[in-house]
């Protein structure tokens, strides 16, 4: 899908949208996360070519993501001390991010000061909740609730993460 990606954001070059650059970052996170850093790079400064100023709150979740698919947990630290207004926008992605940053950062009381909000059945942030309070408690019961809230939305990427949380090491 990235090339595909690549001509519609060539395409759509004359009306400018920050849709451009997060689809771009979205990409380069996807392209981490197979292995490909070499192509991820180049998405991420494809990106930046199309970025609008002032849209910062668009691209946190997606740089979020980058930066956890990369292990730059000095980027997601940083990105995390400053909480952003929730927008339905792109507001889901960021937050959902920013709890599996949480996580990863060992944020232990930061995830159960944010996290229980987002505990709402059968919305999109319920797993992401349940995941990041089930890692830190060390509460598998949880983490399996996650995992069966992801595949019930479809979120199979989400799942087959949240898999790999209740395998034996």
């Amino acid at each position: 899908m990235i090339a595909r990606v690549e001509e519609l954001v060539a395409a759509n070059a004359a009306t400018p949208c920050i849709r451009n650059a997060r689809t771009l970052l979205l990409c380069a996170a996807a392209s981490a996360y197979a292995g490909d850093d070499e192509r991820s790079r180049e998405l991420e400064g494809a990106a930046a070519e199309v970025r609008l100023e002032g849209h910062t709150a668009a691209l946190e979740g997606a740089q979020i993501r980058l930066a956890l698919a990369r292990g730059d947990l000095s980027y997601v630290e940083s990105s995390l001390t400053v909480q952003s207004k929730h927008s339905l926008t792109f507001g889901l992605m960021r937050i959902s991010a920013r709890l599996d940053g949480l996580v990863a950062l060992r944020e232990g009381a930061r995830v159960e000061e944010e996290a229980p909000r987002f505990l709402k059945p059968g919305t999109y942030l319920e797993p992401f909740a349940l995941r990041a309070l089930g890692v830190v408690r060390e509460d598998e019961a949880l983490v399996e609730q996650a995992l069966s809230r992801f595949e019930a939305l479809g979120l199979d990427w989400h799942a087959a993460e949240t898999r790999k949380l209740l395998q034996p090491v």
